[in-house]
């Protein structure tokens, strides 16, 4: 098998040697694994090559990006698994009118930068400047833009894709249905994104960046509410509370953050005259939720900050679990303050940074690698978080997949009817079940320690 892989793509590109072992985990660091080989195609043609040679061969495949993935998606559990990387496959094909089409190793951040000045890429995930295209549409990741702009399923044009049967089709809505909607979030268990075209949106006029502090994390979850409910859409609505301001001013990120109980960040965009209406009425918003606007003078350090907030957690953690529950924005202030007393009952240090315009909540929950019963300890307080979240109408992932990490949450939130349907979808296009076994569905005979504690209920 591996002289056939090498005549394929070059001596250079199949690993085999200790240096696979890099691709034995991804952004979700409390599970490890090794892959039998790990093979690196260099363009499209040599992608089709490699993946019909494994899938004829009976071969279990995991499709790899920049394995930035927080929820395991990428981590080969079984030991026989061969990872096939698409990170080289980073071309931009072409721009045509409000489309641009791109290979799927292509960095989300070089998406924009490959556009007319007049155009952007509006989805943005917090690892944006590395984490790939591909990636991104598998997990329909998010971002900060996401409140206005939609995640990455509204971005998406078409997407070229490898079956697990082999064969190369072009996916693409028809008048009544959008099948791209299956590879969208399909974490890489229904074949390989070889290709997509991408929606572009014109740069807004005018933009306007609105901070404030609140002394209560209760006030600031009211705040966002009644923001939308002034009839303004922010381009950005982020929120971060204590424990990330202090991570963030202790870390090469700060940017002379206030340390109160939580700050929001409000972008907002459009016409000059829309900009001005709505940043009166969302000050007016504030103001009436108990919170302070602040004019730092450099604002793109708040923004920047923000982004380093997962990176920044590094000096109060060696590691921590990262979720991304959904819950409505109605129940954001309830579901906030209850977060916080997890932290407290629990004696953990959990952050929440997140993007508050959808709700979509990422505590980061700290442990210590080295000591098995921490690592327990921050599984069990997300266990009681994601409860909470669906207890509340809200929804176990919103961005970063189900991966190996909320297996176990599927049972609580889906009925067995909607299970069985996903389990035919995933039967009737990979019928051996090659491509990226253990994930989003579970049904895995791997067991290490780790995901033991991930997958069963204590």
């Amino acid at each position: 098998m591996i002289q056939d892989l090498k005549q394929i793509v070059g001596d250079k590109w199949v690993i085999k040697d200790e240096e696979r072992r890099l691709y034995g985990f991804d952004g979700l660091t409390a599970v490890k694994g090794e892959p039998e080989l790990v093979v690196l195609p260099g363009n499209e043609e040599e992608a089709i090559a490699v993946i019909r040679y494994l899938i004829q061969n009976r071969r279990k495949i995991i499709i790899r990006g920049s394995g930035t993935s927080l929820s395991g998606a990428t981590v080969p559990v079984e030991g026989d698994e061969v990872v096939v990387s698409l990170s080289r496959l980073n071309k931009v094909y072409g721009i045509r009118g409000l489309e641009i089409e791109v290979g799927p190793g292509i960095a989300n951040a070089l998406v924009t930068k490959s556009c007319p000045p007049h155009l952007f890429y509006a989805p943005d995930p917090a690892s944006y400047q590395v984490s790939s295209i591909g990636g991104n549409i598998s997990h329909d990741s998010g971002g900060v833009h996401v409140v206005k702009y939609g995640p990455t399923f509204n971005s998406v044009v078409s997407v070229k894709v490898i079956l697990a049967n082999g064969n190369v089709e072009e996916i693409k809505p028809s008048p009544f249905l959008n099948p791209t909607s299956i590879f969208i979030g399909g974490e890489g268990g229904l074949g390989a994104v070889l290709r997509a075209r991408l929606r572009l949106y014109p740069k807004p006029k005018s933009r306007k960046s609105v901070f404030a502090t609140f002394n209560d994390v209760k006030d600031a979850g009211k705040a966002i509410i009644d923001i939308f409910k002034k009839g303004v859409i922010p381009s950005a609505l982020e929120m971060m509370d204590r424990y990330s301001i202090i991570a963030i001013e202790k870390s090469r990120y700060r940017a002379g953050l206030p340390e109160v109980e939580a700050i929001l960040l409000i972008e907002l965009d459009g016409s000059e005259i829309q900009v001005k209406s709505e940043e009166s009425r969302v000050r007016d918003v504030i103001s009436e939720n108990n919170g302070e606007i602040i004019n730092p003078k450099e604002p793109e350090k708040f923004w920047s900050a923000r982004r380093g907030a997962f990176p920044a957690m590094g000096v109060i953690s060696p590691a921590y679990i990262t979720l991304d529950c959904n819950v409505l924005r109605s129940n954001l202030p309830e579901v906030l303050a209850k977060i916080r007393e997890i932290s407290i009952k629990q004696n953990l240090y959990i952050a929440n940074v997140f993007h508050a315009g959808d709700g979509n909540l990422h505590p980061l929950i700290s442990y210590n690698p080295e000591d098995f019963d921490s690592f327990v300890k921050a599984v069990k307080a997300s266990d009681e978080i994601e409860k909470l979240v669906i207890e509340s109408g809200g929804v176990p992932s919103g961005e970063h997949g189900i991966g190996i990490e909320k297996v176990k949450y599927l049972d609580l939130y889906y009925d067995e009817k909607s299970l069985e349907v996903m389990k035919k979808i995933k039967t009737t296009f990979d019928t051996y079940g090659l491509f990226n076994p253990c994930k989003t569905l579970g049904g895995c005979k791997a067991y290490t320690k780790e995901l033991k504690v991930l997958w069963e209920w204590d």
